[in-house]
């Protein structure tokens, strides 16, 4: 996959995932850098991109957890509203930061989304860097 990104107040990020998506609107912060420095620091089949993607993916199709973004708006149409807005914002989790529950980025790509016009919640998406273990994602408020 060809990488696609442009340059928002002075870092690269990457747009390509967001793009089946039709996610124009979101504040899109994941950054080139971070992505490139957790593929030279960790191991794994799974690249950023793919990672991205898998990752909405979940937020937009499981909400089996009852704090997850789907689990909150109530439908994927309702979802899909609040997560394309400038107010919405998705990044990754840098090195050294962990989600709620614990998951290490050593072992996991962890895309955060603020959903601001859904809640306050933060929201994450895990996936395993060796694409064994299913992505999940979850919120905590």
């Amino acid at each position: 996959m060809k990488t696609i990104f442009y340059f928002i107040a002075h870092y690269a990020v990457l747009t390509a995932p967001l793009e089946p998506f039709h996610l124009t609107e979101i504040h899109n912060r994941l950054q080139v850098d971070e992505a490139q420095t957790q593929e030279e620091l960790f191991s794994g089949e799974v690249k950023a991109e793919k990672a991205v993607t898998l990752a909405i993916e979940s937020i937009l199709t499981d909400g089996s957890h009852v704090e997850s973004p789907l689990a909150l708006a109530g439908s994927r149409e309702e979802l899909f509203e609040h997560l394309n807005r400038p107010t919405s914002e998705i990044n990754f989790v840098n090195v050294g930061e962990k989600p709620e529950h614990g998951e290490s980025v050593d072992e996991n790509w962890i895309i955060e989304l603020r959903i601001r016009s859904l809640s306050d919640h933060i929201f994450w998406s895990v996936v395993d860097r060796a694409g064994k273990k299913p992505t999940y994602n979850y919120g905590f408020n």
